[in-house]
């Protein structure tokens, strides 16, 4: 299964548990990257170092490469209307809402 393809089935789970992604924090820029969801529960999960693993820290931002692809593709799957070339332009600071 294709990096992106696992971040969508990802969003899918944290939805199923946690309602909409409601608003998507970028803390920090590419290095290091700080991004916060927040769920319509109220969860927040903080994505930040990747692990070295298939997981929810490969999501990246402010960059052209796998990491941005890979939230590009959470995002997409979590009802966002954002293009790959936005979140590769994403700043600190920047806040995208449902």
């Amino acid at each position: 299964m294709a990096y992106e393809d696992q971040m969508r089935q990802l969003a899918r789970q944290l939805i199923a548990k946690h309602g909409d992604l409601v608003e998507v924090r970028c803390v920090s820029g590419h290095h290091p990257c700080h991004i916060e969801l927040v769920f319509s529960d109220g969860e927040k999960i903080v994505v930040g170092k990747h692990s070295g693993r298939v997981d929810i820290s490969m999501m990246k931002a402010g960059y052209h490469g796998t990491g941005p692809s890979c939230f590009h593709a959470f995002l997409d799957e979590a009802g966002f209307d954002v293009t790959l070339e936005q979140v590769a332009n994403m700043e600190k600071g920047t806040v995208l809402r449902a």
